[in-house]
């Protein structure tokens, strides 16, 4: 059934290539008879499952599908018959199509190097959208430089080597992203929208550490060490702004429990009440 559905097409109402797709898969005996007389009714259930499949793909991914137009066409074949879903989740192909393909557009020059970027930026409504945890807006508690913060289970930092977040969300624009290595943090808001926040490249190193369950210490520590920055008070005013803003968002909900190495984080908790009230952080949304 696999092959019928999503290999080659072959002509059901030859009984020649009826009876050698059955042999290939040894198929016989009343088995065989019954899907010989069923034949013209297989193309029809080939036919409705290839469709419902691309119609799921195109409905996430409609600006890469516009744009990359009869490459889009080769490769969705490709993966059928390559590949295949491999998941029971009808979600989950986009995901699958957009893997197969990462290692071959990387060597084919008919298609954009930033194409794959949209894709996995459009997929992300989905996977984000589809997770199961989206917490009310809370409150950023009192910032402990030995412990950690809890951030939604929707809540991640995509890296993207163009700005593909800020292209129209028309499909049938043209214009390119442009050529600008950028952060977003994604998450899921309590009013269940999937948000995209553009931040730093120090935003974005502090808040991958403190999403792998690095204490605050040692998330501002790698991250400035990894940027060449100091460790100064405009540092921890920015991420105590930074992790307020996202508390109120409802992406940050809590403390992680326990305490590592001791130490001290200077000022963090003031830093902390007063900048509840300020801003958000440059970026955009």
């Amino acid at each position: 059934m696999a092959e019928l559905v999503l290999g080659a097409p072959f002509d059901l109402g030859d009984p020649r290539a009826v009876d050698a797709w059955l042999a290939r898969n040894g198929v016989t005996d009343a088995d065989a008879d019954a899907l010989r007389s069923d034949a013209p009714r297989l193309g029809v259930y080939r036919g409705l499952v290839r469709t419902r499949l691309r119609a799921a793909v195109e409905l996430a991914l409609p600006r890469f599908r516009s744009r990359l137009g009869a490459l889009f066409d080769e490769y969705f074949e490709r993966y059928l018959g390559e590949r295949g879903p491999r998941s029971h989740q009808l979600r989950d192909v986009t995901t699958e199509l957009l893997d197969f393909m990462a290692p071959l557009v990387a060597s084919d020059p008919r298609v954009p190097l930033w194409a794959l970027e949209l894709g996995r930026h459009e997929a992300l409504d989905i996977l984000v959208g589809s997770l199961a945890e989206s917490p009310k807006p809370g409150v950023l508690p009192d910032l402990d430089p030995e412990r950690g913060l809890a951030f939604t289970a929707t809540a991640r930092v995509v890296r993207t080597a163009f700005a593909v977040h800020r292209l129209s969300d028309d499909p049938r624009d043209r214009r390119e992203p442009e050529r600008i290595p950028t952060a977003l943090f994604v998450y899921r808001s309590p009013e269940h929208d999937v948000r995209y926040l553009e931040v730093t490249p120090l935003a974005a190193e502090i808040l991958e550490g403190l999403l792998a369950g690095r204490s605050l210490r040692m998330a501002l520590g790698a991250a400035t060490s990894a940027l060449g920055l100091p460790l100064d008070d405009a540092v921890l005013e920015g991420t105590a702004r930074l992790l307020a803003d996202l508390a109120e968002r409802g992406a940050v909900t809590g403390a992680r429990p326990g305490k590592g190495a001791a130490g001290d984080l200077q000022n963090s908790t003031e830093v902390a009440e007063n900048a509840r009230a300020r801003s958000a952080p440059k970026g955009t949304e």
